[in-house]
C-alpha cells in the first residue's frame, strides 16, 4: 500500500474517518488545515477537530431502521421534545427541510465542483504561458500545425484573461484549421467568440467559421454519413452530424458578427441548406428573415422568389392553415414593387406566382362552402360560394361556386330536425322554474 501524502498526514487524515472529514474535504470547503509543529495530543483530539456545520450535526443524528426495507429517519429535535418516534414498521416520516439543511444541499451541488475545478486548473503563470505560445509559434511557422495547436491551448490555459490567451486560442483554431482538423478548429473559434464576443479577430473568424460550414454542408451532400448522422473514419468533418454542425457554422457567423459581410450571406446558405433537405417551413423562415434584417442585400431578390416557392411547397391544402400562402402573397408584392427594377425576366414568374396563390386562396372559401353543403347546410354553403364569386371573381373557384350555388337554389338552409321529439322534449323542461 502507497504511504500518505505529507499533506494527508500534516491534516490529520484517517482513513476509518467518514469521508467528509479528510483533508480533501477539509481543503475543498475552505477550512484551514493544522500545521506540522502543531498536533494535537489525543486528550484534546476532539477539540481540534474542525466544527461542523448545524446541517452536518442534523445529518449525524439522522436515524434509519430497515426492518421491512422502510427507511424512518428521526432527528434530535424530536427526541429533546419528547414527542414519541414513529415506530419501525411505519412509513417513511418526511421531515421538513431547515434553512440550514438547504445551506448545506446548495454548497454540495454547486460550490464543492467550483472549488474542485478551481483545485485542478492548471497554475496561472504568465512566463510560462508566453514560453508555450512562442513554441506554439515556432511549430506553426514549421508547418508542424497539431503540434502548435496543443501548445496555443495550454499557453491560453496558464495565462486567463488576458490578450494572450485571445490570441493562444485563435492561433489554436486557425492551427487546426490548416491542419484540416475542422471540428476542432471550429471549437477552438467558437471558444474564442464566446470569451471575447468583440475580438480583433471577429472578421477572421467569421470567415473561417463560413468556410467550415460550406464545406461540412457540401462534403455531407456528396458523401453522406451512415443514416443521415455517424461517420468515422474523415478527420475533417465531425464524427455525428455534420449537416447540423454545417448549420451551426453558419448561425455562429450570423449570432457573432450580426453586421459583418458574411451575415447575410450565412442567412442565404442556411435557407438554401433547409430548402435542398425538403425543410421548407424552415427555409421560408430564414428566407423571410434575410428580406427583412439585409434588405438591401444582394441576395434579397432571390431570397424573395424562393421564400414564394418555400412558403407555396410547405402549403398543405385548402383545409388546413393558410398562414403560408399569405407570407408567400406577401413576398410576392414585394418583389413587384420594391424589387420590381432588378426582376428583370423573372417579373413573368412573380406574376404567375402570384395569380397561383390567389387562385389557392379562392379555393380556400370554395371548400369551406363544400364543407357545409355536404353536410346540407345549403344556407352557409351559399354563403360562401357568393363570398368565393365577390372576393375571387375571375378564379376557377369562382366558375364551381356559380355552378354550384345555381344547384342548389331553393334548398332549404338547415338540413330537417329528425330528432324533433327530443329537442321540443329538453326545451319543455327548460321553460320549467
Amino acid at each position: 500500500m502507497l504511504e500518505l501524502p505529507d499533506r494527508a498526514k500534516r491534516s490529520g487524515y484517517d482513513p476509518q474517518q467518514p469521508a467528509e472529514e479528510g483533508w480533501l474535504f477539509r481543503r475543498i470547503t475552505g477550512r484551514e488545515e493544522p500545521s506540522a509543529t502543531s498536533q494535537p495530543s489525543s486528550a484534546d483530539s476532539s477539540a481540534a477537530k474542525p466544527a461542523r456545520s448545524a446541517g452536518q450535526n442534523e445529518l449525524g443524528n439522522l436515524q434509519q431502521t430497515a426492518d421491512n426495507g422502510t427507511a424512518v429517519q428521526r432527528t434530535s429535535a424530536n427526541q429533546d421534545s419528547g414527542e414519541p418516534l414513529p415506530p419501525a414498521d411505519a412509513d417513511t416520516v418526511i421531515v421538513p427541510r431547515s434553512d440550514e439543511e438547504e445551506e448545506e444541499e446548495d454548497f454540495i451541488l454547486f460550490e464543492i465542483p467550483k472549488r474542485l475545478g478551481k483545485l485542478f486548473q492548471p497554475k496561472r503563470d504568465e512566463s510560462l504561458a508566453r514560453s508555450l505560445y512562442q513554441e506554439g509559434a515556432e511549430l506553426y511557422r514549421r508547418g508542424r500545425y497539431e503540434e502548435a495547436a496543443a501548445k496555443f491551448k495550454k499557453a491560453a490555459k496558464h495565462w486567463p484573461n488576458s490578450p494572450l490567451e485571445e490570441d493562444a486560442l485563435f492561433m489554436a483554431g486557425e492551427s487546426y484549421f490548416f491542419a484540416d482538423r475542422y471540428p476542432q478548429a471550429e471549437n477552438a473559434y467558437l471558444e474564442l467568440l464566446k470569451k471575447y464576443e468583440f475580438t480583433r479577430y471577429l472578421d477572421t473568424v467569421a470567415k473561417r467559421e463560413f468556410a467550415i460550414g460550406r464545406y461540412w454542408e457540401q462534403v455531407e451532400l456528396s458523401k453522406p454519413s451512415m443514416l443521415g448522422l455517424v461517420q468515422w473514419g474523415d478527420k475533417s468533418r465531425p464524427t455525428f452530424d455534420t449537416w447540423g454542425r454545417a448549420i451551426k457554422a453558419y448561425q455562429n457567423v450570423r449570432l457573432y458578427d450580426p453586421t459583418g459581410p458574411l451575415a447575410d450571406d450565412a442567412v442565404m446558405a442556411t435557407a438554401n441548406a433547409y430548402f435542398l433537405k425538403g425543410r421548407y417551413q424552415d427555409a421560408a423562415y430564414h428566407y423571410d428573415l434575410l428580406r427583412k434584417d439585409y434588405s438591401q442585400s444582394e441576395h434579397a431578390v432571390n431570397a424573395a422568389l424562393l421564400a414564394i416557392k418555400a412558403h407555396e411547397l410547405s402549403y398543405q391544402g385548402p383545409l388546413y392553415d393558410g398562414t403560408p400562402l399569405e407570407k408567400a402573397e406577401r413576398a410576392a408584392d414585394e418583389l413587384l414593387t420594391v424589387y420590381r427594377d432588378r426582376l428583370g425576366s423573372d417579373r413573368e414568374e412573380v406574376v404567375r406566382a402570384k395569380n397561383e396563390i390567389t387562385e389557392e386562396k379562392a379555393m380556400r372559401y370554395f371548400a369551406i362552402g363544400q364543407y357545409y353543403d355536404n353536410r346540407h347546410y345549403y344556407g352557409a354553403a351559399r354563403y360562401y360560394y357568393r363570398a368565393t364569386l365577390r372576393e375571387f371573381p375571375h378564379t376557377k373557384a369562382a366558375v364551381l361556386a356559380a355552378e354550384r350555388i345555381r344547384q342548389i337554389d331553393g334548398l332549404p338552409d338547415k338540413p330537417p330536425n329528425r330528432f324533433k321529439f327530443l329537442t321540443d322534449l329538453f326545451e319543455s323542461h327548460k321553460d320549467e322554474p
